[in-house]
């Protein structure tokens, strides 16, 4: 399947180092990318970043038990001015729940009210993420690799939540998701062998399956994705902080009226 020829891929979920160079940014074609960071200490570094295609995230990813430790209110407060990502946050299974359920509550708590996305891990967490989130609900929630209940997505639905999906998912979970309501991801470098992704944005293995699950075109399964991404940053009152890029994109992507 050839990539659509009016809109550049796109990642929602990937993990790309801080010192990526100009060059290496340039490979990737013009991608748009969500790039997520694993701790404080690498947001720092990617907040210096000014790149047009790149969205770079505050992460404190829960498998990471120094990330969580350096969570606090006022940290968050100011990764929220500097940062329209908060990610990779959440919960995951590898380690003791209540220090990672105070840090994704103190998140969830300081990012309320403020403009700001979220990518959220909840690996073996699935039920105490959602729980978590209908205690502080987020516009701009995104469930990164979500392999909750379909009951689990159903509630997440209620609460707006959208879902980045990545072709090492069953089609059965994605087909439990709202197509209004689904974002492409790889989380490179993460899977490789599963989500046959060979750099951020290497999206086409998802996109076919796409393609087969819902019959529609390689071009319409791309303007859905960025259709949605301008749904979501809409209502997560991120649309003007966006780079003029991203919002020329989003643009092109919405119905003639």
């Amino acid at each position: 399947m050839s990539p659509s020829p009016s809109l550049p891929r796109l990642d929602c979920h990937a993990h790309i180092a801080p010192d990526v160079t100009v060059p290496q940014v340039a490979a990737l074609n013009g991608a748009i990318i969500l790039a997520m960071t694993r701790s404080p200490g690498e947001a720092a570094a990617a907040a210096r970043r000014h790149d047009e295609t790149i969205l770079w995230g505050y992460g404190a990813h829960p498998g990471l038990k120094t990330a969580t430790m350096e969570v606090t209110e006022d940290r968050v407060r100011r990764a929220v001015a500097n940062h329209l990502i908060i990610g990779e946050v959440g919960l995951d299974r590898g380690s003791a729940l209540h220090p990672q359920l105070a840090a994704f509550d103190t998140i969830l708590k300081t990012c309320t009210g403020h403009p700001a996305l979220l990518s959220i891990h909840s690996t073996g967490r699935t039920r105490e993420v959602i729980t978590a989130l209908a205690r502080h609900p987020q516009p701009g929630a995104i469930l990164h690799w979500f392999n909750g209940t379909q009951q689990e997505i159903h509630e997440a639905v209620e609460l707006g939540c959208y879902f980045s999906v990545n072709a090492a998912m069953s089609d059965e979970r994605i087909g439990w998701m709202p197509h209004e309501r689904l974002l492409p991801e790889t989380d490179f470098p993460s899977s490789r062998r599963s989500t046959r992704a060979k750099l951020p944005a290497d999206i086409d293995h998802l996109e076919e399956r796409m393609v087969r699950l819902t019959g529609e075109t390689p071009e319409q399964i791309r303007v859905m994705w960025y259709r949605n991404l301008g749904r979501l940053t809409r209502a997560a009152r991120v649309e003007p902080r966006l780079p003029d890029t991203i919002k020329k994109i989003l643009r092109a992507a919405e119905p003639v009226q």
